[in-house]
């Protein structure tokens, strides 16, 4: 537990004092030089953050019990990982229909019944772009897929128990996979 010398008090913000665009590579991210200044008074000086896209991901679940996962080079990594199909929302579209379509873009399958797992930043302090997590079952191959991305994608399908314990095991490191798989298993554990 916390320790606070004054439970229950309201957290003051922090107070911009300005902010300097450093990097515009719109859509994809914008980076920001700000000056702070914490509640207490303290200023800190260059404190970064990094604008980037919502986007969303998908465990999908096909009838046969088995999930649909991408394996892709990540070139911040510098290695080929495999991680849940996910993608940049477009400007004002819903997170459902994104979900969806990037689901059928990466793996060519499609599915009727999804359930939202929530949506979470992926670093506070930072920004770093907000992740639509989604459970998707009953899905099925419905077409060959067409990702359209960078470098070579190809689908693997693992059982619910190999993607546990590749999970369990710390085996898949990208957050975002290990968050909506996390989420995913506990959805269908407690639906069963």
């Amino acid at each position: 537990m916390a320790n606070s010398t004054n439970p229950g008090a309201a957290i003051r913000p922090w107070q911009i004092l300005e902010q300097r665009l450093l990097v515009d590579r719109s859509p994809y991210a914008k980076v920001y030089d700000e000056d702070v200044q914490l509640p207490n008074g303290e200023k800190i000086a260059n404190f970064l953050r990094v604008e980037l896209p919502p986007y969303v991901m998908a465990f999908a679940l096909l009838k046969d019990n088995t999930v649909a996962m991408v394996r892709q080079y990540r070139l911040g990594l510098r290695d080929t990982m495999l991680e849940l199909p996910a993608g940049h929302l477009e400007a004002g579209e819903d997170s459902l229909i994104g979900a969806q379509r990037e689901l059928l873009e990466e793996t060519g399958i499609a599915g009727s019944d999804w359930q939202p797992l929530g949506k979470y930043m992926m670093d506070a302090n930072r920004e770093c772009g907000w992740a639509h997590l989604f459970l998707v079952r009953g899905a099925e191959q419905v077409t060959p897929p067409n990702a359209g991305d960078l470098g070579d994608v190809s689908v693997e399908f693992l059982s619910v128990d190999e993607v546990h314990r590749a999970w369990a095991n710390g085996e898949l490191v990208i957050g975002p996979t290990a968050l909506c798989i996390g989420l995913a298993l506990d959805a269908l554990r407690c639906q069963s």
